[in-house]
């Protein structure tokens, strides 16, 4: 909640009127107002929902509405909030309670409730002891605590991430063999030079720095350009996904590095006589 209350036990009458509002629809007609207090003319056709809606949030039906206009005052402001794994435009939203009228409403969903409770207590005897209590033709079912319901809901998202980096720690090792390659065959093709720097005195670690400074200069360059295209795919993704983070460039640049370094390290084997002869 944003502003004023939540619904209290009064307002789960059939005959109350409050509701709550969303901030895009305090956005949209209240703005730079306080809505808490201001009234609202609604008929049944004018709230949507549909089979989609969830029960006791966006009600749409005869049992509150009924066929006429009905006033409604608003009696709080809730926040926005994400209604699929793609993040949508905000739409206005209305909140209603929930009220005895509606558990007559026939439906094939039935009603979504949300119950608080103290760590360590048997949320579900409580919940089937209080219906049964009000109606024993009444029978609870798929019981499942806030974090199994998430992790359902969030369970394709994470599939596909796990899909897309697998992908990626693919492309990585490929990327990071195919710099390995190339300062390989630099490391080859400069042979030569490297037994002149070794037989003029150049030490292991200075032929290491060298092979290893030129390669740290192509990671330097790709990890620049890599990381704009990172960020101009970021800031798209993050506009449809509300999960979406990014990744450590350092891990990417620390393994591009030790795919320069094998390579390196190999160059510091190289024996001056036999580099020379060879040319």
């Amino acid at each position: 909640m944003l502003a004023s209350r939540s619904f209290h036990r009064e307002d789960e009458t059939n005959g109350a009127t409050a509701v709550i509002v969303s901030e895009e629809l305090v956005r949209k007609f209240w703005k730079g107002e306080d809505p808490v207090g201001r009234r609202l003319e609604i008929a049944s056709d004018e709230a949507s929902g549909g089979f989609g809606a969830l029960p006791g949030t966006i009600d749409f039906r005869s049992a509150v509405l009924g066929k006429d206009r009905r006033t409604f005052g608003v009696v709080g402001v809730a926040s926005d909030v994400s209604e699929d794994l793609v993040a949508s435009k905000k739409h206005p939203a209305i909140y209603f309670p929930l009220r005895p009228a509606d558990y007559a409403q026939p439906s094939l969903r039935g009603v979504t409730l949300m119950v608080r409770a103290v760590p360590g207590a048997d949320v579900s005897s409580a919940v089937r002891r209080e219906v049964s209590a009000m109606d024993s033709g009444i029978t609870p079912f798929n019981a499942r605590s806030m974090a199994e319901q998430i992790a359902q809901f969030m369970s394709a998202l994470k599939a596909a991430s796990w899909t897309y980096g697998l992908i990626g720690v693919f492309g990585l090792i490929l990327a990071s063999v195919g710099l390995a390659g190339v300062t390989a065959y630099s490391v080859t093709q400069r042979g030569h030079e490297i037994g002149i720097r070794m037989a003029l005195g150049a030490q292991k670690g200075d032929v290491l720095r060298l092979v290893t400074k030129e390669g740290a200069a192509l990671v330097t360059v790709g990890t620049i350009v890599g990381l704009a295209f990172v960020w101009t795919g970021m800031r798209a993704l993050s506009s449809m996904f509300f999960t979406v983070a990014g990744s450590d460039p350092l891990l990417l640049a620390g393994v591009a590095l030790a795919a320069c370094y094998l390579p390196a390290r190999k160059s510091t084997r190289i024996d001056p006589a036999v580099a020379l002869q060879a040319e």
